[in-house]
């Protein structure tokens, strides 16, 4: 009997030791690992393709390869340390040949064996990026390349700091390309835009696909032209939600600014800024501000204003929403405040799902500085004025991108082959995604959105 009651008290145990196991594992999160699961998969899928020669692949190509081999040729994993590396720049594909074995055996001794100023540099290596660099979606992410001398690169102004772009939300690769040209070649009062080269990228012997070489926006000789010396009070500062830089503040209207680092600068440096942008929301928020002498006019260079937001409102850029990635600098030389650079337009030009896939509709002047400014009827007819000024230039930057596309599309399908992104889910997803198989399809995709958005605002302006 006794032995019974035993047994009977094990049983019991057993299933009093079991219930909460099973309670661990809800539904919920079945149902989470289950997405998450399927998402390794068609990620393993993506990412991992047949064994392919991409050197002989690469041989009808005329774009530039980079070739990044890290120190131990360990991974980059992390987005603030750097790895140590060797960089290689090659104009031509038959160099690219020239320089295979040190390029994609990955060598040890290739420094020593290659050592030439023309195709080779020591520098650091990092990922960048903020929803690109942690997305599920694809494991194709963005760099920055910090070399230890200054270089020109492929005809780009000399400068230390890349960034390798992989545009992997714009499965066109043109959207931000094509904003810069405009800011370049169009909207040009909005300051300084990042000149761009597109290239191929191996990463320790592996090839990555299709990136974009492009300049970093920062103070510095051919870039941003501010006065780089920290008792200068010109500054470059971010609209950045993360507000993770080294001087970080929140204004009174709720925008989230970092001042950008200026080397050996003290806090008086960034107190001082802060205390500008302040100033100047403080008059935009008054009850005088439309005044022209008293108001935010006095404060501000106006063109740039006014062409910053055409450029973001007519490509409807999402991430110019006054939360990140939106930039403006003060020059002590003149007193003023200037919108730019133009930044980040891969999720732009209908490259989304929200209310920024509709080419109707106004979008930037409803967020924060920009609401304001748009209560002033003076900003809206500069606006107009400018636009009906530039149309001619936007009919014709249609063909930039006929342009572009042609050249780009080899390569694009090259990339393609290792990603597999045209016709798959690929964050943000734009609609009709599932039809456009083809890279040519994603163009006119793009190209129609814009000239009927280029219609719509005609009608508005």
């Amino acid at each position: 009997m006794q032995e019974q009651e035993t047994k009977q008290a094990k049983s019991c145990l057993k299933i009093n030791i079991a219930r909460p196991y099973i309670r661990r594992f809800p539904l919920s999160f079945i149902f989470l690992f289950l997405l998450f699961t399927v998402s390794f998969v068609n990620n393993f899928k993506r990412s991992s393709k047949e064994k392919l020669d991409s050197f002989s692949m690469l041989k009808g190509s005329t774009l530039p390869i980079v070739a990044v081999n890290t120190d131990g040729f360990k991974p980059i994993k992390s987005k603030e340390d750097y790895r140590r590396c060797d960089a290689y720049f090659v104009e031509t594909f038959t160099e690219a040949m020239r320089l295979r074995e040190e390029i994609v055996s990955k060598k040890t001794e290739a420094r020593e064996k290659i050592g030439s100023e023309k195709d080779e540099h020591r520098a650091r290596i990092r990922g960048r990026g903020n929803s690109t660099w942690n997305t599920f979606d694809t494991n194709k992410r963005s760099y920055l390349l910090k070399l230890d001398k200054e270089k020109e690169l492929f005809a780009l102004p000399s400068a230390r700091k890349w960034i390798l772009q992989a545009n992997v939300t714009d499965k066109t690769s043109l959207r931000n390309a094509y904003a810069y040209h405009l800011g370049r070649e169009v909207f040009t009062k909005a300051g300084w835009a990042p000149k761009t080269q597109f290239v191929h990228l191996f990463v320790n012997g592996k090839y990555l696909g299709l990136y974009m070489l492009m300049e970093k926006a920062e103070i510095a000789p051919n870039r941003i032209p501010l006065n780089p010396d920290p008792a200068d009070e010109s500054f470059l500062a971010e609209v950045n939600s993360r507000l993770n830089r080294a001087w970080n503040f929140r204004s009174d209207e709720g925008v989230a600014f970092s001042i950008r680092e200026k080397e050996n600068a003290k806090q008086d440096y960034y107190r001082k800024a802060e205390e500008t942008l302040q100033k100047f929301e403080n008059v935009l928020f008054s009850e005088n501000f439309t005044d022209e002498n008293t108001g935010y006019r006095a404060y501000i260079d106006m063109e740039s204003f006014v062409d910053w937001y055409i450029v973001n409102e007519y490509t409807k850029n999402h991430d110019a929403r006054f939360q990140d990635s939106c930039f403006l600098t003060y020059s002590s030389a003149d007193k003023k405040i200037r919108m730019g650079p133009i930044w980040d337009f891969d999720i732009a030009c209908g490259n989304n799902k929200d209310e920024c896939a509709n080419p109707e509709g106004l979008f930037i002047q409803s967020r924060h500085w920009f609401e304001r400014l748009w209560q002033d009827p003076y900003f809206r007819e500069k606006v107009a004025e400018r636009w009906r000024e530039c149309r001619p230039q936007i009919e014709e930057s249609f063909g930039w991108i006929e342009g572009e596309a042609k050249k780009l599309e080899n390569d694009a399908n090259l990339d393609d082959k290792i990603w597999q992104r045209f016709g798959y889910r690929q964050w943000p997803n734009a609609p009709g995604y599932k039809e456009r198989k083809t890279y040519r399809a994603e163009v006119e995709y793009m190209e129609g959105w814009l000239k009927k958005r280029a219609a719509w605002l005609d009608s508005e302006w």
